[in-house]
């Protein structure tokens, strides 16, 4: 978990061979979040083993930087990521004193329709 009280943080179990395609499209979306206002970093890990775990970790100043994030065009390419996957990653939002799963992402994106 981040040392930042508002984060986001997923996490795929994918096969080996899947592991370097999804490493590759979350570095690009990482290079674009650390140059967001409010973004404090953000990290790709890969562990291989018998399945590869592949981690993907924003860190954002306030909830609401957390919340605009979530509302841009550029999470859409995480959303795809995460539908696309064999098996559902694990979500794991940060909010201050609270942990929130993806039922915040719905939440949110829902409140800007």
């Amino acid at each position: 978990m981040p040392s930042t009280r508002f984060y986001m943080m997923i996490e795929w179990s994918v096969p080996i061979g899947q592991a370097r395609p999804l490493t590759m499209a979350l570095h690009s979306v990482a290079a674009e979040i650390r140059t967001i206002r409010g973004s404090v970093g953000c990290s790709v890990a890969t562990d291989l083993g018998n399945r590869s775990t592949v981690r993907y970790t924003e860190a954002w100043q306030t909830e609401e930087h957390l919340r605009l994030r979530m509302q841009s065009e550029t999470f859409s390419q995480l959303i795809m990521l995460i539908e696309d996957a064999i098996q559902r990653p694990v979500i794991e939002f940060g909010l201050g004193r609270e942990t929130r799963g993806f039922d915040f992402v719905t939440e949110v994106r829902a409140s800007t329709r």
